[in-house]
């Protein structure tokens, strides 16, 4: 199996993954915070998981207008695409639904470029400013996908405190 196809694999099972940790979240377990501590709500995590992807791989990598803002979703959400890292004390209230459309756009923009980009394009080597330079093969391995995967164990496991299923496969 060659990179480009390790990727594709790799990126689509962190994407049905962290999908599987939201599926059945309610508006309550979106937005609660166990009161005293200091990791944000399951929404404010999974909003900041879906802004991350399209930043980094479309804005960074790519160099092109996130679909956050092509696609027209920024007028439909209603919420800023934050800039940067992801501060404890931000609040998010999603419509669950339309920003799970929102992923699965997201999603299918990294699924097309991972099927043209080119072996010289993963070879290229992007600054990102808060980790060291990297080819694009290895930021997508080593930033994208363990982004997705390291939230979704804390929706998961923000999901079990509240006495829910934290990684429902059922579906």
């Amino acid at each position: 199996m060659d990179v480009k196809t390790t990727l594709q694999h790799q990126m689509k099972a962190m994407h049905d993954t962290l999908e599987a940790a939201i599926r059945d979240c309610s508006a309550d377990a979106l937005t609660y915070k166990s009161p005293g501590s200091t990791i944000n709500s399951i929404g404010a995590i999974y909003a900041h998981t879906i802004f991350g992807e399209d930043g980094l791989l479309n804005g960074l990598v790519r160099g092109e207008t996130p679909v956050y803002m092509a696609g027209g979703w920024a007028s439909k959400i209603g919420l800023d695409m934050p800039q940067g890292g992801m501060e404890p004390d931000w609040t998010v209230t999603l419509d669950i639904n339309l920003f799970r459309e929102y992923a699965a756009a997201v999603y299918a923009a990294t699924d097309e470029y991972l099927a043209t980009v080119s072996d010289a394009e993963l070879d290229r080597v992007v600054e990102s400013g808060f980790a060291p330079p990297m080819p694009v093969g290895l930021f997508v391995a080593n930033i994208l996908a363990w982004h997705a995967a390291t939230h979704q164990g804390e929706i998961s496991a923000l999901k079990g405190v509240q006495g829910l299923n934290g990684l429902d496969f059922s579906h």
